[in-house]
């Protein structure tokens, strides 16, 4: 099932918040420097490092795309798992967010603000 423009820049905007919350806890809670910005339907989170997670909105495939130096993902909209799913099987858009957010950052204990 496909969404409509109007749902799909809904769950585009709700990713984008929950990493910016994500991003918030991360700073506070592991003395972290941590930045993130938006211009438009791209998201970056910037590293101590000056490294960065790029997420960006391809609405034309209604997609949701994270870039970094541990590579790139692009993901599609699962309702069965309500959550964006990796189309190369690399699996759900958080686990791989925490993945590269834990290699850039050098700590595999990092983890998720719990909702």
């Amino acid at each position: 099932m496909s969404m409509n423009e109007t749902q799909y820049l809904q769950k585009i905007e709700e990713a984008f918040e929950w990493v910016e919350s994500q991003v918030d806890h991360w700073s506070a809670h592991y003395d972290l420097d941590l930045e993130s910005k938006r211009m438009g339907s791209v998201l970056e989170v910037e590293f101590e490092s000056g490294q960065k997670i790029i997420l960006n909105a391809q609405a034309p495939t209604q997609q949701l795309w994270l870039a970094s130096v541990q590579g790139a993902h692009h993901f599609v909209w699962q309702p069965e798992h309500q959550d964006w799913l990796d189309t190369r099987g690399h699996g759900l858009f958080p686990q791989v967010l925490l993945s590269h957010a834990q290699s850039i950052a050098g700590l595999s204990g990092l983890a998720f603000l719990e909702e």
